[in-house]
């Protein structure tokens, strides 16, 4: 398995695992396998009525579906990438998403550039197909789409790989506030910035001082972006962070 650092806006590195090549193919073959049923489904009940349509309507549809088979493929790689996180059903069967090169979560037209160039990986073969071949060969197991939309095919963590931190705690119990934050600072944390902070919490494969730099950079830098002065303990920063952002995650989701 390859894994790959990547250093946030927050100077925090996240550790990614990319996919293989294997779990990639096995998971186009699941969707290969949707996108083939579901095709010949609507196919099979578009040709039933063209002998008994008058109008030609149907034989028209039947040729609007023939002859727009790429746009079908690329539109179900758009809306279900965009829609469910970077995963399409079969990414979600084998565990992995579509993510942006620097960690975050793709953006729309990352998922477009990427599904545009979809037909040349796959249809150009020199002699295998090009996406195959820059999968293999490139450092990071991109092909052609990746490359241009920027982005990567990643391995989801399991939630249950760390155990939840302060998981008997909430912000708003908390004796002692070390931090002048506001219900208005919820709308300048997103929820990349609290896996951030969860990653922080929860790393165990680094040692003590690697783990101290790291907290009192992200505290700095968090400090400063909010707004929220000095401190002396940078422990305690990214521990009542992580409180207030989680606890503002369930107010926003209930």
């Amino acid at each position: 398995m390859t894994t790959l650092l990547v250093a946030t806006s927050e100077g925090v590195p996240l550790r990614l695992d990319l996919a293989g090549m294997g779990s990639r193919l096995l998971a186009g073959l699941v969707d290969f396998s949707i996108l083939a049923i579901a095709y010949l489904l609507l196919l099979i009940a578009l040709l039933l009525p063209v002998n008994f349509d008058p109008t030609g309507i149907s034989g028209f549809a039947v040729g609007l579906l023939i002859g727009g088979i790429v746009l079908l493929v690329i539109g179900y790689h758009v809306v279900f990438h965009a829609l469910f996180g970077g995963q399409t059903p079969g990414k979600r069967a084998l565990g992995i998403k579509v993510a942006s090169s620097d960690g975050q979560p793709a953006t729309v037209m990352q998922y477009v550039l990427r599904a545009l160039l979809m037909p040349i990986d796959l249809v150009l073969w020199i002699p295998v197909p090009l996406g195959l071949v820059a999968i293999a060969a490139t450092a990071k197991h991109q092909r052609l789409g990746d490359i241009v939309a920027g982005t990567l095919l990643v391995r989801v963590r399991s939630a249950k790989a760390a155990r939840e931190p302060y998981e008997e705690e909430s912000w708003s119990k908390l004796q002692q506030k070390h931090l002048p934050l506001t219900p208005g600072t919820a709308a300048h944390l997103a929820p990349e910035d609290r896996e951030v902070l969860r990653e922080l919490l929860t790393r165990t494969e680094i040692t003590d001082g690697a783990r101290r730099r790291l907290f009192v950079s992200a505290a700095r830098t968090y400090s400063a972006r909010l707004q929220l002065g000095g401190f002396e303990d940078a422990r305690d920063v990214i521990r009542e962070l992580y409180l207030y952002a989680r606890e503002a995650a369930g107010r926003t989701t209930a």
